[in-house]
């Protein structure tokens, strides 16, 4: 099997195409496909002027070939499907496009068939780099498509949306599910096509906490399975954004960056790589950003605001680093980012993703921030195996479970906000969760409710999978403000599919 490491560039582009991605799913899951039941039937650019991209914003992955078209005021017109075009009754039908730039405002696109007929509304509400959008189609919309295409016009927002474009040239090529396409589904097995969706280039998240959370789900699934397929999974993901000396990518802000860490919600991606590449030469990037100063200056200060994100994509890298590279230091830098963050960001056995030990306080029990809180706890102190640090914080690793378990819905899931059921529930939050739970189980810090716990949650996130694997249910991320997560609006989240494959390797 080649590695990150054997694997030269131009190898690696070509193993990374989408020809091969049949090669890496189990016979029984390639059977699923050949049946076709489902579909992914591409639409063309007919018509779509040329914008120019804001000041300081690349778009993903131009460096491979990656193409992308903006949509703003004036009309884009998207091709209908060149080809067989039956589309059974009562099929599961959506237009789906992917975005290529970061989205930090509230949109939305009127969606036609060329002749006027309406078909609906588009909403993108503050959406990542990379994340899947899609509108839900009838079948008769969906024919009408296929045969004479859509027409996309913005009706609200502050400047235009770039979605990935058909890209010929590109190398390694889009996933068919990143370019604008007519998703038709009629029965199919959820899981299994997880299962496909996981090993390809869909999950490509922006590079940071989003593409971290995928790079480590899909390390875990490989080591716990074994599994040949996903380990070359995982080189490819890496390869997406490590060099071979270094590294180059988007942050999730759509800004280029090279050969350094952009700021504390980046370091994730250098956990997965010490873990499977521990000689990379770009640790060494990652591990002088871990240690300067102002990742960890006036860290105990009363004053100081901190997020729980640092539990996760900052302590957790540091003590995965200084397991590989063997600096102390790092270990020790690692426990007092978890200190320090337990001292600030939790009040009266509430967690706040934002807070001051004396100061402001925002977004309680927010699910993913309990969630970064959490499972940055476990896997750091897992990955630092030092006995009496896990048994220090043995008290707070059962309050938190205690108060995940109190308040778990029958469903499964958590709501956005943990101490309210009420409020909608978060996929990739509670992924996340039961993620930690089920870790610390395995670990011998919880009991047997705690595994059960989680294991209620897998269950509940496969209600939440398209037809096609993708995981919805999402809540969107938090630039779009405290009120965009007190609502109900849900999104596709790969990010959160990577917290799901965490959950399932724990179990």
């Amino acid at each position: 099997m080649r590695t990150l490491s054997t694997l030269t560039r131009r190898q690696l582009m070509k193993t990374a195409g989408a020809c091969v991605m049949p090669l890496l799913v189990p016979r029984a899951l390639r059977a699923q496909n050949t049946a076709e039941v489902v579909r992914h039937l591409p639409l063309s650019i007919g018509n779509a002027p040329e914008l120019p991209l804001p000041e300081g914003l690349v778009t993903g992955f131009g460096r491979f070939g990656w193409r992308s078209f903006g949509v703003g005021g004036e009309p884009v017109v998207l091709k209908g499907f060149v080809g067989e075009t039956s589309i059974p009754d009562g099929a599961d039908c959506r237009l789906r496009l992917t975005n290529a730039v970061d989205v930090r405002d509230d949109h939305a696109f009127e969606a036609a068939t060329p002749d006027g007929r309406s078909l609906g509304t588009l909403i993108v509400r503050y959406a990542a780099l990379f994340q899947v959008q899609e509108m839900r189609l009838t079948v008769e919309q969906a024919r009408a498509v296929l045969r004479q295409g859509i027409v996309l016009k913005m009706v609200k927002g502050s400047r235009p949306v770039w979605f990935f474009a058909p890209s010929p040239e590109a190398n390694p090529s889009p996933d068919a599910l990143q370019l604008p396409h007519v998703l038709v589904a009629t029965v199919a097995d959820a899981a299994a096509q997880f299962e496909q969706r996981m090993r390809g280039l869909v999950m490509l998240q922006g590079c940071g906490w989003q593409s971290g959370c995928v790079s480590e789900g899909l390390l875990d699934l490989a080591e716990k399975r074994q599994d040949a397929a996903l380990f070359e999974a995982v080189d490819r993901y890496l390869g997406m954004y490590f060099t071979g000396d270094g590294v180059e990518f988007q942050s999730p802000r759509s800004a280029r960056v090279k050969d350094k860490v952009g700021g504390i919600e980046e370091p994730l991606p250098w956990a997965t790589l010490a873990r499977r590449r521990p000689d990379h030469p770009a640790l060494e990037i990652g591990r002088k950003f871990l240690s300067s100063s102002g990742i960890s200056k006036d860290l105990e200060s009363p004053a100081k605001e901190l997020t729980t994100e640092g539990c996760y994509t900052v302590a957790y890298p540091m003590a995965e680093l200084a397991r590989v590279l063997k600096r102390p230091e790092l270990a020790e830098l690692a426990l007092r980012h978890l200190e320090a963050r337990k001292k600030a960001n939790v009040h009266d056995g509430d967690i706040y993703q934002r807070a001051a030990l004396e100061g402001s306080k925002r977004l309680r029990n927010w699910a993913r921030g309990a969630c970064w809180y959490y499972n940055g706890i476990v896997r750091t102190l897992q990955a630092l195996d030092d006995p009496a640090a896990a048994k220090a914080w043995q008290t707070e690793i059962r309050r938190v479970a205690d108060l995940l378990m109190k308040q778990q819905r029958e469903d499964g899931l958590w709501g956005n906000f943990i101490h309210d059921p009420a409020s909608a529930a978060d996929t990739s939050g509670s992924a996340g969760l039961a993620a930690a739970l089920a870790r610390a189980h395995t670990s011998g810090w919880l009991g047997e409710n705690a595994k059960q716990a989680a294991q209620r949650t897998l269950t509940g996130l496969t209600r939440h999978l398209t037809p096609d694997g993708l995981l919805a249910g999402a809540a969107q991320s938090n630039k779009g403000g405290d009120a965009l997560q007190k609502g109900d609006y849900r999104t596709i989240y790969q990010m959160g599919m990577g917290l799901k494959m965490q959950l399932m390797a724990a179990l």
